[in-house]
């Protein structure tokens, strides 16, 4: 699994679903970007919530870092089987965060299943770019 680019980070809050369908079904729905003190409270509103940091890798991947101590058992079970991530439609990144991690503002997720990798307690999925 390559390294991220450089050692930026963005926290945030993750909403997982379909943007295609108000965040019912599969794949990344929203982002927000969390204030360390913000990360450090962080509580699941929703099975669909999540929080996450986010990167970018050197093979041009978005990779999110979901700590599994701050997740929902359900949501763990939902949308990181061993099957593997879906997404089920493209999702655009917020500009804000686009402009943080130095990528296009039109960058975004493709439809497809990929792979979880388990590090440390954290659950580590890459989308391409």
């Amino acid at each position: 699994m390559p390294k991220p680019v450089h050692a930026l980070k963005i926290l945030a809050s993750v909403e997982l679903g379909n943007p295609a369908a108000d965040c019912a079904h599969f794949g990344i729905c929203s982002v927000s970007v969390l204030s360390p003190k913000q990360w450090a409270v962080f509580k699941p509103r929703h099975f669909r919530h999540a929080k996450a940091m986010i990167s970018v890798t050197a093979n041009a991947s978005l990779r999110f870092e979901f700590p599994l101590e701050s997740m929902r058992a359900d949501t763990k079970t939902e949308f990181f089987p061993k099957e593997g991530f879906r997404v089920d439609s493209t999702a655009v990144l917020p500009c804000l965060i686009t402009r943080l991690l130095r990528i296009s503002n039109i960058a975004g997720s493709l439809p497809g299943i990929y792979g979880i990798s388990l590090l440390t307690d954290t659950l580590v999925v890459e989308l391409p770019l």
